[in-house]
């Protein structure tokens, strides 16, 4: 088990088990929460890929109906027993990974060889998946109603022309009636296997404890296949459209949705580490004290809710924002001239160097917290970064980098939604 320094007082154990699965864990002794997190190298956009050099296809919505299905595998149902043992239980599906967690102040093992149980082997009966197709059926319902998420989707689907970007993470009502138990085992053999898998523990465990019962776990013991790594290709093309308008009537307000996309060249320079850059430069751009933000809230061009975001995934990125406002012509008026006027802009260098220091106090800040940690580590790991050298790299980000997305602010890297009253 190697023993490694995140911070100078935050250690991560790390070991590689024998049946490939990756765990670490970090202990917080002075804590009484454990976290731990078993994340699934399978997700939303995983309906077409390559294993053996062969594409394969499976019904939009897999992996989200797999993770409720594992619920409720060979009869025994999670959540029950999480709750019997006062310890909380959830899982989610993202388009890149699947991931089951827990939290427990007590009895932590034991509910950890509970979790593991349910990936040893897989017994997927016909009433199991009707009730849960119908529980999901109900989900998508709740989501073709939502103008936010129509508006967001509509968004996604004018930058880019691959449906796996796009499409909805649980598929739709139609795609997820062909699934079945064929489907399934299929897709557990394809990506549930410890190899594709990692276990991050945060709290008051022992490493050493943890990963004896670990390697006495059939999970770890039992003879597995060997593991076959599957490809992804993503068409990061658009479809030569920037702007898409809907009118709706019965809408309360008019819904804005905006992207900037990053450019396949500037995305593609890996060693700007865009899940790092991105998070101060947008911090500053779209800060309280921006002219951007200024401008906006003087002309009080939006309602209740304005938010940006970086949107940074393993083959594409762009800079989102979203609002609803009264105001809908003016206000795309004035972001489009703010956007565009981004490049000509000139920023203090000390002004930068101070919002990157906030964003690396931020992530040190989180180590104070039990759960806060484990979800810095969760995400660093999701999102590909060196957890032992993420804060040496934040510091070292420039404002030459800062730069590189300034550029970025032009009429051919922006599109527009508008739902409309």
């Amino acid at each position: 088990m190697e023993k490694k320094y995140i911070l100078k007082d935050e250690i991560i154990y790390q070991e590689k088990l024998e049946n490939g699965l990756t765990v670490y864990i970090h202990p917080k002794t002075k804590f009484v929460q454990t976290f731990a997190s078993l994340q699934v190298n399978f997700g939303g956009r995983d309906f077409k890929y390559y294993r053996n050099n062969q594409l394969i296809n499976l019904p939009q919505g897999t992996a989200h109906f797999l993770e409720h299905m594992l619920f409720e595998n060979n009869g025994n149902t999670l959540s029950d027993f999480f709750i019997k043992n006062n310890a909380d239980i959830n899982a989610y599906t993202s388009r890149r990974l699947t991931s089951y967690y827990f939290s427990t102040q007590d009895n932590f093992l034991e509910l950890l060889n509970k979790l593991l149980d349910n990936f040893v082997d897989y017994n997927f009966n016909e009433t199991s998946i009707q009730k849960e197709l119908k529980i999901i059926s109900q989900e998508l319902s709740m989501s073709d109603d939502s103008d936010e998420i129509k508006a967001y989707k509509s968004l996604l689907k004018l930058m880019y022309k691959d449906e796996s970007i796009y499409e909805d993470i649980g598929g739709s009502k139609k795609t997820i009636k062909t699934i079945n138990k064929d489907i399934l085992k299929q897709a557990t053999d394809h990506f549930y296997h410890p190899e594709n898998m990692i276990l991050l523990v945060t709290g008051n465990v022992n490493p050493e404890t943890v990963i004896e019962n670990l390697k006495l776990h059939q999970f770890v013991t039992k003879t597995w296949s060997e593991y076959t790594p599957v490809t992804r290709e993503a068409n990061i093309t658009d479809k030569g459209r920037h702007h898409f308008t809907k009118i709706n009537k019965k809408l309360d307000t008019n819904i804005i949705e905006i992207g900037i996309k990053i450019p396949e060249f500037l995305f593609n320079r890996t060693e700007l580490e865009h899940n790092i850059v991105t998070n101060p430069f947008f911090s500053m751009i779209f800060s309280p004290s921006s002219k951007l933000y200024k401008v906006l809230k003087k002309k009080k061009l939006y309602n209740f809710s304005f938010s940006a975001s970086p949107v940074i995934e393993d083959d594409y990125g762009f800079f989102n924002i979203s609002v609803e406002t009264q105001k809908a012509k003016l206000f795309i008026k004035t972001i489009k001239e703010l956007l565009e006027d981004l490049p000509n802009l000139t920023f203090e260098e000390e002004i930068f160097k101070a919002y990157k220091r906030a964003e690396i106090g931020r992530s040190i800040k989180a180590f104070d917290d039990v759960k806060q940690s484990h979800l810095l580590i969760k995400k660093l790991l999701n999102d590909n970064i060196d957890i032992y050298s993420f804060v040496e790299k934040s510091k070292n980000i420039t404002f030459d980098d800062f730069k590189f997305y300034q550029e970025i602010f032009t009429k051919n890297n922006i599109y527009l939604v508008e739902y409309l009253q």
